[in-house]
């Protein structure tokens, strides 16, 4: 999404891996090891041929090719409803029936092959949408239009299909400066402050508040959501203002619904909260570096995600291309641990597989998938030495549900 103001530069420091033990990665149980889980992954088109689907061996981390639909333009985030019954995904176009808007398709999934059918497109209501969710429920898509600088809400029918918006809410606010005062040194990325860029969107665990950063305006925006209508009303903190220049970008909720993580996309930080999940309120209590020590040039972290147990936490930085591992006390507070090459380039974004084995780094200017193996209790993280070629990959989705032999009926490359 934001534009690169530097030549690309390969990775030469190998040293910035983390040196682990290999008995930390012990050979799982037979009873994890075994079996294939599935994994939907979005692209940019043309380069990408659209959503993936893929069978991943739960043994090794390796990625089988099931699917391509190519019925879609840069379908650059994904989402799954709570039944894994849909997927959504945004189109980050702006010319969507001839308006500036971009578009979020809607499929359905084979029971059986998990292969998709659309059922439908509708209007973001906004510019080049980077990001969607789905309230707990089902009943609600939220999606954040970063070119259109605005949060719509689109209802859900009893088919799956998305209905036109029930509302719409712009960011507003001053601007901000173009780069943070912590920035790291020798930061050269452009950071885009011209315009309100909400880059993210995604309800709270409960599923009464919805959460949205402008990582234009350095604003974390938080609403409470009207069930019934649809609609995003003011909450009792509407607004949290970040660091002039630090643009959050994403962020993630611990699994206890107590603790917001907000990851700054241009200094490179993790802002850490206690959340009120009654008001909504957020107290802030860390501010933490998602780089090495002495680190010195240009970075952009991407995505930020933390373990299903909610002791880890992991956080992806383009240009330096490495994963940020970080351990999570019982208080909610991080300590970096590790720093781990992803033998790639521009890592987007991160994802875990349902059984907590395996990472998977999306690797966008490098066309490829990278995996690593997850030790048991640590959270540390080691490279399979496995590289899955697919044209600018953007995000990947894994279903919860994972079989024992590899799915029947599905075509294979």
């Amino acid at each position: 999404m934001t534009p690169i103001g530097i030549t690309r530069r390969e990775f030469l420091g190998a040293t910035a891996s983390a040196i682990v033990v290999p008995s930390a990665f012990g050979a799982p149980s037979a009873a994890v090891a075994q079996g294939f889980a599935y994994a939907y992954v979005g692209t940019y088109t043309p380069n990408g041929g659209g959503i993936y689907l893929f069978e991943s061996d739960l043994s090794s981390g390796a990625l089988t090719q099931l699917q391509v639909l190519d019925d879609i333009r840069n379908p650059s985030w994904l989402a799954l409803n709570p039944a894994q019954t849909r997927l959504y995904a945004v189109s980050e176009i702006d010319n969507f029936d001839g308006q500036h808007n971009g578009a979020v398709a809607s499929y359905s999934i084979d029971a059986v092959t998990l292969q998709l059918r659309r059922l439908g497109v509708v209007s973001s209501r906004g510019g080049t949408p980077a990001h969607l969710s789905v309230h707990p429920s089902g009943k609600f898509v939220f999606v954040a239009n970063y070119g259109g600088g605005s949060v719509a809400v689109l209802p859900v029918a009893e088919s799956g299909a998305l209905g036109e918006a029930t509302d719409v809410r712009p960011s507003v606010g001053p601007r901000h400066r173009a780069r943070a005062a912590d920035d790291p040194p020798g930061q050269f990325a452009v950071s885009d402050h011209f315009s309100p860029h909400v880059h993210m969107v995604a309800p709270d665990p409960t599923g009464q508040f919805v959460v949205a950063n402008d990582a234009g305006l350095d604003l974390t925006l938080v609403w409470r959501l009207d069930a019934q209508g649809g609609r995003l009303l003011p909450a009792d903190v509407p607004a949290i203002v970040a660091p002039s220049g630090s643009a959050p970008r994403h962020f993630a909720f611990h699994p206890n619904g107590r603790h917001f993580y907000n990851l700054y996309e241009h200094d490179a930080k993790i802002a850490v909260y206690d959340f009120d999940p009654v008001r909504g309120g957020m107290k802030q209590k860390q501010l933490v570096s998602t780089l090495p020590l002495r680190f010195a040039g240009s970075n952009l972290a991407s995505e930020i995600l933390i373990s299903a147990d909610g002791k880890s936490l992991y956080v992806a930085n383009r240009l330096h291309n490495a994963i940020a591992v970080f351990a999570v006390g019982g208080d909610g507070l991080l300590r970096m641990i590790a720093d781990v090459w992803v033998h790639a380039d521009y890592p987007r974004s991160l994802t875990i597989d349902p059984t907590g084995q395996f990472m998977y780094s999306c690797n966008q200017r490098a066309d490829s998938i990278t995996s690593f193996r997850i030790a048991p209790g640590s959270g540390a993280l080691q490279f399979t030495g496995r590289f899955e070629p697919v044209g600018s990959p953007a995000v990947m989705v894994m279903v919860n549900a994972h079989r024992a032999i590899p799915m029947p009926g599905a075509a294979r490359r």
